[in-house]
């Protein structure tokens, strides 16, 4: 009963939020999306804050490093993401497609067929059967952003969608593994309880923060 109230919650949550996230990209006021990104950020900055004070060490706690990380961390990356949604939305809604169906395929797949895992001291249950497993699914999410461009016929414009797809899934990995890496160090299982059965803002947009200033480096010189 219990595990289903969570899945409940989880799903509930996780409904919202993704709905939240797509209106500010779609409607066609770029304000609402700017606003929700310095709302998150800090959010964000404020979670950081509250994990290094509950669960930092006095060494940790008196480090200026530990105190201007996530200045570093999440602005730098976040002013990233505001930057792709000027270029075009239709940019900023392939970050995040690519980064929820690697996310879910990852998950899926390693959960059936995993047996290599990726990270084991760093993320025990996360396995190369379902990084590929994302990165096959959020490749095809690329060939399908392809046909919203101008020329959705062009092989070259297919190479460019699939190439922002390998970026964000590989990058976005990356920050999902340093953000849980951030986690065993200060030996906590979730960033903050803000989102009921998901954890943090810092569990649900790791990987946005390391995937968004490379695939604005790689938008700016494929120009898709």
């Amino acid at each position: 009963m219990k595990i289903k109230s969570n899945f409940v919650k989880r799903a509930i949550t996780g409904t919202v939020f993704v709905a939240v996230i797509l209106t500010a990209i779609l409607v066609n006021t770029p304000v609402v999306f700017f606003g929700l990104v310095w709302f998150l950020s800090v959010l964000m900055i404020n979670e950081y804050r509250i994990l290094l004070k509950n669960h930092g060490t006095t060494e940790q706690k008196k480090n200026l490093w530990y105190s201007v990380f996530a200045y570093f961390y999440i602005i730098i990356p976040l002013s990233c993401l505001v930057f792709i949604h000027w270029l075009n939305p239709l940019y900023t809604l392939a970050l995040f497609a690519f980064v929820w169906v690697n996310d879910t395929f990852a998950y899926l797949v390693g959960s059936a067929i995993g047996k290599r895992k990726l990270f084991e001291r760093i993320s025990p249950k996360k396995t190369w059967e379902g990084f590929f497993g994302g990165l096959i699914f959020a490749v095809f999410a690329g060939f399908l952003f392809s046909h919203f461009t101008t020329d959705y016929c062009s092989t070259n414009n297919l190479i460019k969608w699939i190439g922002l797809a390998v970026v964000v899934v590989i990058f976005g990995t990356m920050g999902d593994l340093f953000e849980s890496y951030i986690k065993r160090n200060l030996n906590v299982k979730d960033s903050g309880t803000i989102l009921p059965g998901h954890g943090g803002l810092l569990d649900r947009l790791d990987s946005i923060l390391f995937a968004a200033p490379v695939a604005l480096i790689y938008l700016l010189l494929v120009r898709l």
